[in-house]
């Protein structure tokens, strides 16, 4: 099929998922759309440049929750940093059809919109374009679009579509929700069903009539307009498009696309090695560590830092980070989840937080700590500050080790350069401000009986955080 002209396309990236079957890397304060998996790339980044690939980034919108902004901030910087006026941040997430809605107040009822999640792996290529258009088509006539992906297993864990015919559009006959191994097994032969990839288009004002036929309570919120919208948020039922419109549509008018490229929802590890791996029994391995094996295959290995050495080990998932280690059958990660709920309900910290943190600024990463004491990295971005504030339960000492420092201490301001420190009293106002070209790095050293986040007092804040 001829590509279309797509110039006016409207994309919806919905980036304020969160999930555990990643655990150790992904966490509730860094799911996996930010973890940079892929080249120094996001999972988000890379359903960015996605969107950029087949329209102008003043046609995006990025709709996410509150505590993910610092995060999308840095992963817009280098690509599209403009797209920060672009972004919507819910206040409690309540799944994909409050949040689409969110993205359609500043478009008409005509434009088509593209909706994306961005923590699934799809392949850059044509092919996406290509089918894209073909899903343009179909939606510019008021279907409603999905993407679907041929089964390549009999997997459990997504939504299935069965259609009619096998050629683009395919019209859809039904929703099937999460089937059982047996039921799995028998839709796989069948080259009617197709996995449900999360991927939609419609145009606005079809959208916004079917919310008003089958949502009638989050339509009426939403016709209070974006700040009454957000304002009532957290009463809003939460509801996904799949639940709320899709299944509930006249099946004459959904149409299913048959994709034709690469499409993993990256929901497991297993699925990471799926992709990764070649046709060989060689392991997979990520990040900068180093791996040594002998006698070992067809194993999966996340290392940042350590040498991790393998012998005699086969199918496991290996993930190493700063404060934990996974040692997995890579076919048991159906388990993974519930390991992590039950860690989560003893109140192990290592669940939702991790030793990194992200704000406008620049970032931190907690090198050491113990009774009293706590050691970090501290990077702050050119031309970027951090708040005047006061700690009344810490001294800390900092020490540049790249750049130029500029430090206030009440009435007074230093300018400390590399290899120099200052000592930062309790209960003593202070600023630290990198007013160089290049990032400026220091290490922390606090000292104190509350060492936690929480104990800052500010005065004045570029961010305007309280």
């Amino acid at each position: 099929m001829e590509i279309i002209n797509m110039k006016d396309l409207k994309v919806i990236i919905l980036a304020g998922g969160k999930g555990t079957r990643l655990w150790p890397l992904s966490r509730a304060n860094y799911p996996k759309q930010f973890v940079k998996l892929f080249n120094g790339h996001t999972l988000f980044q890379k359903t960015l440049l996605r969107a950029l690939q087949i329209t102008s980034s003043n046609n995006i919108s990025i709709v996410t929750s509150k505590p993910y902004e610092d995060l999308i901030k840095r992963d817009l910087q280098n690509i599209a940093p403009e797209l920060v006026h672009n972004t919507i941040y819910e206040p409690i997430g309540k799944n994909t059809l409050p949040a689409v809605l969110l993205g359609c107040y500043k478009l008409t009822n005509e434009n088509v919109i593209l909706v994306m999640p961005s923590d699934h792996y799809i392949e850059l290529d044509d092919k996406f374009r290509e089918n894209v258009s073909e899903g343009y088509h179909e939606a510019a006539k008021g279907n409603f679009v999905i993407f679907g992906i041929k089964p390549t297993k009999p997997e459990t864990g997504y939504g299935y579509i069965k259609v009619k015919n096998k050629t683009n559009p395919c019209h859809v006959v039904d929703f099937i929700e999460k089937p059982d191994y047996e039921r799995a097994k028998r839709y796989i032969k069948d080259d009617s069903f197709f996995w449900n990839s999360g991927i939609f288009m419609f145009k606005v004002g079809s959208f916004i009539e079917a919310v008003k036929k089958y949502e009638k309570d989050i339509y009426r919120e939403y016709k209070k307009g974006l700040n009454g919208f957000l304002n009532n948020f957290t009463g809003i039922k939460s509801q996904s498009i799949d639940y709320g419109i899709m299944e509930r549509l006249e099946k004459k008018h959904v149409r299913m696309i048959k994709a034709s490229f690469i499409w993993s929802d990256l929901g497991s590890f297993e699925s990471l090695y799926e992709l990764l791996h070649g046709k060989t029994e060689e392991n997979v391995c990520v990040g900068k560590g180093f791996f040594f094996h002998q006698d070992s295959s067809d194993n999966l290995i996340i290392n940042d830092e350590k040498l991790i050495v393998a012998i005699g080990i086969k199918d496991m998932v290996i993930v190493e980070t700063d404060d934990a280690l996974l040692l997995m059958k890579r076919n048991k990660g159906q388990i993974l989840k519930d390991v992590v709920s039950k860690l989560n309900e003893i109140g192990r910290r290592e669940i939702n937080f991790n030793k990194q943190g992200f704000r406008p600024w620049g970032s931190y990463t907690v090198l050491l700590e113990g009774d009293r004491y706590k050691i970090k990295k501290i990077t702050v971005n050119p031309n970027s500050s951090l708040s005047l504030q006061m700690h009344h339960h810490r001294s800390e000492h900092w020490i540049v080790i790249k750049g130029t420092a500029k430090v206030t201490l009440n009435d007074e301001v230093f300018h400390v350069h590399e290899n120099e420190s200052i000592y930062i009293p309790k209960s003593t106002k202070h600023r630290l401000e990198n007013p160089g070209k290049v990032p400026l790095e220091i290490i922390e050293v606090q000292n104190g009986e509350y060492l936690e986040e929480d104990d800052i007092i500010r005065f004045a804040d570029n961010y305007n955080r309280k």
